[in-house]
């Protein structure tokens, strides 16, 4: 299940469509559920647009219940912060909707953004309610902007904290595992 707070279903069927997926029939198949959260609540006030964790949790307690989820994606937290009047009350509610995952197994992947230069972060405490933080970014090396991928947290295991170059092809990402961003 892939939950858009802000971008359109319809580019995130043409960003599949662009790596060689079919969003029809993957979700004819049941592997794929794309669910545009921000186009559920057009027509509304402005102000109820925003939505919260607790809001998800409601959205979620309803459709994973169903026990056909296994993987979750949620995009952006960001968008889910911009419910909040401070970082307070941003960070106890997210922490709270990260207990909430837990509770329910299924594994989740948490998008967030950061701001170039400020942080890892939006807020600076996302990567403190996952197991595993993975840091993707986009760096110029050697006169070209390459995709990189560093796993900076990944609790119970050992694990590499190299930067890697990494590509996204029509067969999923591939981590160039022998190579390094410096």
């Amino acid at each position: 299940m892939y939950i858009s707070l802000e971008e359109p279903r319809s580019n995130l069927e043409r960003v599949l469509k662009s790596f060689g997926m079919d969003p029809a029939k993957l979700e004819s198949e049941g592997k794929l559920m794309l669910i545009d959260l921000g186009e559920l609540r057009i027509g509304e006030r402005e102000e109820d647009q925003m939505l919260g964790f607790n809001d998800l949790k409601d959205f979620l307690s309803r459709t994973l219940s169903n026990g056909k989820v296994d993987r979750l994606v949620i995009d952006s937290l960001s968008a889910a912060g911009l419910h909040y009047h401070s970082l307070r009350d941003i960070r106890k509610e997210l922490f709270q909707f990260g207990r909430f995952l837990h509770e329910k197994g299924v594994t989740t992947l948490l998008v967030t953004e950061s701001v170039e230069g400020v942080g890892l972060t939006r807020w600076g405490f996302e990567q403190f309610v996952a197991d595993s933080f993975i840091h993707m970014g986009l760096e110029e090396t050697k006169g070209e902007l390459r995709r990189t991928i560093t796993i900076r947290k990944m609790r119970f295991t050992k694990h590499d904290t190299v930067k890697h170059p990494l590509r996204i092809t029509q067969s999923g990402i591939v981590v160039e595992a022998d190579e390094r961003v410096v």
